[in-house]
């Protein structure tokens, strides 16, 4: 999934600050369940949820703004 990079999103030198990355998986989760057909507020109507239990995350290349 392709995700454009905001200037609120990144630091001082144009570099996306490391927590975003996080914002940006949770971004990705809600798309791809709506690929699937399932939608929150259907999860929501019948009591269920994903939650997230554990992360580890192993940053790469920086992602800047374009």
């Amino acid at each position: 999934m392709e995700i454009r990079v905001y200037y609120e999103d990144t630091d001082f030198s144009g570099v996306v600050y490391h927590s975003n990355y996080l914002k940006y998986m949770e971004r990705s989760r809600t798309e791809w369940l709506r690929h699937l057909k399932i939608f929150h507020t259907d999860l929501e109507k019948d009591k269920s949820a994903f939650a997230i239990h554990r992360m580890q995350l192993q940053f790469g290349p920086p992602a800047k703004i374009d």
